[in-house]
């Protein structure tokens, strides 16, 4: 593993499971609520983690569970208007109207790119051309395609955004650059392929916690 003074490494790798009291990391994918009709688990991750971006993963799920209320499908969702997705979320979600627009944008360009709704097709692609696919959407932020090629695709990534991040700088175990692009690519670095889900899985469990206060 590199090492990086700035980064301590060894924590975030040791990181608690939370409240659990014990140090197996949660699955990330199995905290997503996701229904029967959703078939395809790379869209459906990509929805999710845009709802997570800068939120938490409580305000995420709350959002997801109220979006399969109120629409059939993915391509129910995709027609409609971003002020729509924007209502559904409420006024005190998180960058909510940027949020919404981007989330369109991403489903109406997939749509455009396959003529239907679906990522099924990144499993048949080597890595690196699924990761510059995703990157061609200018809507999702780095955070996004990162998660959907970590717990989807089983890539090197490690999502990271300005939430993380700060509470990353808070809880000493990281320092210098606040740049969460930077701070992402910094741990792809730092952090081996094979211990990379399991350490963002631990962070992902350590948030919530970080967050709670518990």
């Amino acid at each position: 593993m590199a090492s990086d003074e700035s980064y301590n490494t060894e924590a975030l790798i040791g990181l608690s499971g939370g409240d659990s009291g014990d140090a197996a990391p949660v699955d990330a994918g199995s905290l997503v609520p996701r229904p029967a009709w959703a078939e395809d688990s790379v869209l459906h991750e990509l929805v999710f983690s845009m709802l997570l971006w800068e939120s938490t993963l409580e305000n995420a799920t709350k959002a997801m569970g109220r979006m399969h209320e109120q629409f059939v499908d993915y391509n129910e969702l995709r027609v409609c208007f971003p002020s729509e997705i924007e209502a559904m979320l409420g006024s005190r979600y998180q960058r909510a109207e940027d949020r919404s627009i981007r989330l369109i944008g991403a489903l109406r360009k997939v749509f455009e790119d396959q003529q239907k709704l679906s990522l099924a097709h990144l499993r048949e692609m080597n890595k690196r051309d699924a990761r510059e696919y995703l990157d061609s959407f200018e809507m999702l932020p780095r955070f996004v395609v990162s998660r959907v090629m970590l717990l989807e695709l089983e890539a090197h990534a490690f999502p990271i955004d300005a939430k993380i991040t700060r509470a990353l700088h808070k809880a000493k175990l990281i320092k210098g650059s606040k740049n969460p692009d930077t701070v992402s690519s910094t741990l792809e670095r730092a952090i081996r392929a094979n211990q990379t889900l399991d350490t963002y899985t631990r962070l992902e469990r350590w948030l919530v916690a970080f967050e709670t206060g518990s």
